[in-house]
């Protein structure tokens, strides 16, 4: 199985630090982001990551060159680390994550087999495993097309996740749908998209616009509305989404503070 990490995103959030280092260079407890991602999906199942960086796009002198610099940076990071598994960039248009899945699969050629998505600057330790064995079971009793990964947020934050509303079949958890960001009152449960989902690739491709739009307005609700998107519901020993100079403060914080700790790189090569 490919796993595809979206890292393509300018970090303009993060600026002035993202004017010098690509977001998914910088550091937290002195391991870039992207390291930390990409040993969140070390599995024996794994066999290739695809990171997607910011190709030269946009019409702006300097926003091309500054993404054109960021990408070529972190293939070099990524050619010089030795992983388990192989580990390549492929820069993107940057159409948002839906848009840029799109593209990668059509850039790879491939129209069928699985893959998992993950979102490059969401800081977090899950058991793979068990998610790709969970999807195995939706798919074969339910005709599962995806699975997406949740968790239970904290009743304070709802307004900055898609919330899920679930349904049981068979035993097993489908999503009718997700409330984007909403306030308490309006949550149909506490479960938030955790930014990792397995995609049955012949059964979403042509649901998948090539223009911008994320991934949550777009093949989601499809699936959802299908009864073809299944939910992992896991408990998670910490997420981070590292969108925000504050958020970033944090994440060192708590790492230097040892209440985070990086996933470990499962069968290094020596």
């Amino acid at each position: 199985m490919k796993a595809i990490i979206l890292a393509a995103g300018k970090g303009t959030r993060l600026r002035p630090l993202t004017y010098g280092i690509p977001k998914p260079l910088l550091p937290v407890h002195g391991r870039p982001m992207i390291d930390w991602v990409i040993r969140s999906i070390l599995e024996d199942s794994v066999d290739e990551i695809i990171v997607a960086v910011s190709g030269t796009t946009g019409e702006d002198t300097e926003e091309r060159t500054l993404s054109h610099i960021h990408g070529i940076s972190i293939d070099s990071y990524l050619r010089n680390m030795n992983y388990p598994c192989k580990v390549r960039t492929i820069p993107t248009p940057q159409r948002e994550t839906a848009g840029d899945i799109r593209y990668i699969l059509e850039e790879l050629n491939m129209l069928s087999g699985r893959i998992i998505v993950v979102y490059g600057d969401n800081l977090t330790h899950f058991d793979l495993k068990s998610m790709v064995d969970y999807h195995e079971k939706c798919r074969s009793a339910l005709g599962a097309s995806a699975t997406v990964l949740l968790f239970e947020a904290p009743e304070d934050q709802l307004n900055r996740f898609g919330i899920a509303k679930i349904k049981k079949k068979s035993g097993l958890d489908l999503v009718e749908h997700f409330v984007e960001k909403p306030k308490l009152e309006d949550a149909p449960s506490r479960l938030a998209n955790g930014g990792y989902y397995i995609l049955e690739i012949e059964d979403v491709f042509d649901l998948l616009p090539r223009e911008s739009i994320k991934v949550e307005n777009s093949l989601f609700p499809k699936l959802a509305k299908s009864g073809k998107l299944a939910g992992f519901i896991t408990k998670l020993p910490y997420w981070i989404d590292i969108s925000t100079t504050e958020a970033y403060e944090n994440a060192n914080k708590m790492a230097n503070d040892g209440l985070i700790i990086a996933p470990p790189n499962k069968g290094e090569k020596k």
